[in-house]
């Protein structure tokens, strides 16, 4: 598996200037390169020869470094024409809306490059606190996490934070094995981020805080918004930047957080496989009041969500299966019967009167789905879920216990409202 360090560069001032002069340049060649590749490409007919870009460049940045921005030039050409192939044949996944050729390095709201620097993976050496390639020397500072074949280094400078970040792709080996053979099913949601159960445990993690979260700095963005346009007549500045990031990067260590704890605490009950919902299309249909469109539409990424159970759980050797979740929430898993209500997080049975937890269910129907006897997973749990808390700093604040209370003596009122 692949996985990615990431280190912040603490130059002095003459490397930080020998990195943007380096950046620059880099820059420029990759734009000189996609420039006459585009105007070819949409001429009939793609050039693929660099040797003029390359003899311009190599003595100025180096002939290594000029074949790494080639190299990667031609990877996003090689998978811009992947994606053309696979659309006039109908194959295009449905995330990809639109096919683009490779763009430039360029922010074009602030008009600027973006500088990169792309430095061969025998040209650089971590050592201790000290990033060695060509003659700089550069401190940095972050967490050498993953060890192992390590890749083509990119380092970039970030506009909004002024500072200068590494990224080192690395090719390490899973860090766990299942210990068991179980099977967690998930259901996936916007207030209840996750719902799973297990054999007969059935828990889950509510984004409430993250909600309430996401909405305040939501409600800040659009207020500083309406400054910007009324006093200065501009749509963007670097604080509105700023603003979007730190929302956005907030968001993702909570989704990071959670997903974390969960992994771990299917590892440790034995999971050898994740069964969730496929999410694909789910906004479609979603039109209501604004607060609603907002949740879905803007707070709720699903994608991400996915994607990091992905990863984290390759990281404990378990496997991730995506599966149909169509109406997992609005079928009786006892009886099978659709005549239901719902309300909120209130789920109940018209035919045979089960009263459960609506995401609860829908975890329930997609195990029912794959095969499962219904009985082994119905009981108390199914009305009354466990919700872990999950704290900045703080480990998981409940643990998951085996539920075996009766249904009927299940608190529904309290647990549902």
């Amino acid at each position: 598996m692949r996985r990615t360090n990431v280190f912040k560069l603490k130059p002095t001032k003459e490397q930080e200037k020998r990195l943007f002069e380096l950046a620059n340049n880099c820059s420029r060649l990759w734009n000189e390169i996609n420039y006459k590749r585009r105007q070819s490409f949409f001429s009939g007919e793609i050039d693929w020869n660099t040797d003029e870009e390359y003899h311009k460049y190599k003595k100025i940045i180096g002939s290594a470094m000029v074949q790494q921005i080639i190299r990667k030039n031609n990877e996003a050409w090689k998978s811009f024409f992947a994606l053309l192939k696979k659309k006039s044949k109908g194959k295009l996944p449905p995330n990809i809306r639109k096919v683009s050729p490779p763009r430039y390095w360029k922010d074009r709201k602030a008009g600027k490059r973006k500088l990169r620097i792309l430095v061969r993976n025998d040209c650089y050496k971590l050592g201790g606190d000290v990033l060695k390639f060509g003659k700089m020397r550069i401190k940095w500072k972050g967490k050498n996490r993953w060890k192992g074949k390590q890749g083509r280094l990119e380092i970039v400078y970030d506009e909004p934070s002024k500072s200068w970040y590494a990224f080192q792709p690395v090719e390490v080996e899973p860090l766990h094995q299942p210990i068991g053979y179980k099977k967690a099913y998930c259901d996936l949601g916007v207030r209840v981020l996750i719902m799973a159960a297990i054999d007969n445990e059935v828990f889950g993690y509510s984004s409430n805080r993250l909600l309430s979260d996401w909405w305040y700095w939501s409600k800040k963005i659009a207020k500083y918004q309406s400054k910007l346009k009324r006093v200065n007549n501009k749509h963007t500045s670097k604080r509105l930047r700023q603003l979007y990031r730190k929302r956005k990067r907030r968001f993702r260590h909570f989704v990071n957080t959670i997903v974390n704890r969960f992994i771990r605490l299917c590892y440790e009950r034995g999971v050898s496989e994740i069964v969730i919902g496929d999410l694909k299309g789910i906004r479609n249909n979603n039109n209501g009041i604004k607060k609603f469109n907002s949740m879905i539409h803007n707070f709720w990424s699903h994608d991400y969500l996915i994607q990091r159970i992905k990863e984290k759980a390759e990281e404990y050797g378990m496997k991730v299966t995506q599966v149909d979740e169509s109406y997992t929430s609005s079928r009786c898993p006892r009886c099978g019967s659709v005549k239901v209500y719902k309300h909120k997080r209130l789920f109940k049975c018209l035919n045979c009167g089960l009263e459960a937890h609506r995401d609860a269910v829908g975890c329930v129907n997609i195990g029912v789905a794959q095969g499962n006897n219904p009985g082994e997973l119905i009981n108390g749990a199914v009305a009354c879920p466990v919700f872990l808390r999950v704290e900045e700093g703080a480990e998981v604040k409940a643990d998951v216990a085996p539920m075996s209370v009766k249904l009927s003596e299940a608190r529904t009122s309290h647990a549902l409202a």
